[in-house]
């Protein structure tokens, strides 16, 4: 167990380049805010913003692609156990949406939700609004974060961390299990079944109910136990594969 959490204090350790890209990403986005917020004070209408929060989730997906691609080959030949990489990864993704999940939540209430009560960046129509749909605050005009779009918050504090955290959980692992076997056949034919699936299934009426009965599961699904039931079935299933993928993994 010891040696578990060790791999994943090492894969936290090592990953720079996520945590670089996630962090100038949603600095940029904040500092725009605050910039939008001035001149909202002095009478510029700047329009609908997109929270900064969305783009921690960036991590998450940074963090499935840099893990396997650097940092297995650089434990492996440290003298790391391959059984310990693989659930010493799992957890990392677990901490990951956890911190990732926590800090946008709380960037909703604490900074969003006010602007969104407060209708501060709410867009200016020049004509008639019944030619327009206008939408809520916070969805059309105001400041919007997913977990606000998704419909997260409309079941609480409580459920919209934890629907935010299965979801966040289930796209790290998919991304990580994704990146391990692009250096296999499998992978490619699997990157290219992902395509095809999207590109098959968006024009054909019946399929492309199944496709949107498949996001509203694991997204908009009235449930919310039932989405984070789905979202951590399907992440820990996916991740399931990457165990005979490390085992013949070449370094």
């Amino acid at each position: 167990m010891n040696n578990t959490l060790n791999m994943a204090k090492t894969n936290l350790r090592f990953m720079f380049v996520p945590y670089l890209v996630t962090a100038v990403a949603t600095g940029l986005v904040a500092v725009q805010i605050v910039v939008m917020l001035i001149l909202e004070a002095n009478g510029i209408n700047s329009g609908s913003q997109l929270s900064f929060g969305h783009f921690l989730w960036l991590l998450p997906v940074f963090a499935g692609i840099f893990i396997p691609a650097r940092n297995f080959r650089r434990i492996v030949n440290l003298g790391g156990k391959r059984s310990n990489f693989f659930w010493g990864s799992l957890i990392t993704y677990i901490i990951i949406a956890f911190a990732v999940a926590i800090a946008n939540t709380l960037i909703f209430y604490i900074i969003d939700l006010p602007i969104i009560e407060a209708e501060t960046f709410m867009p200016f129509y020049p004509f008639e609004p019944e030619y327009f749909f206008l939408g809520e605050p916070g969805h059309i005009g105001g400041i919007a974060n997913v977990i606000d779009v998704f419909g997260w918050v409309d079941n609480g504090i409580v459920f919209a961390f934890l629907q935010q955290f299965a979801f966040l959980f289930m796209v790290g692992t998919i991304v990580h299990t994704l990146t391990a076997i692009q250096d296999k056949w499998y992978g490619w034919l699997s990157s290219a079944v992902i395509i095809a699936i999207i590109s098959v299934f968006t024009p054909i009426a019946p399929l492309r109910a199944a496709l949107v009965w498949f996001f509203d599961l694991i997204i908009f699904h009235n449930t919310a136990v039932l989405q984070i039931a789905a979202c951590v079935v399907i992440g820990l299933a996916v991740y399931a594969v990457n165990k005979p993928v490390l085992a013949r993994k070449r370094i």
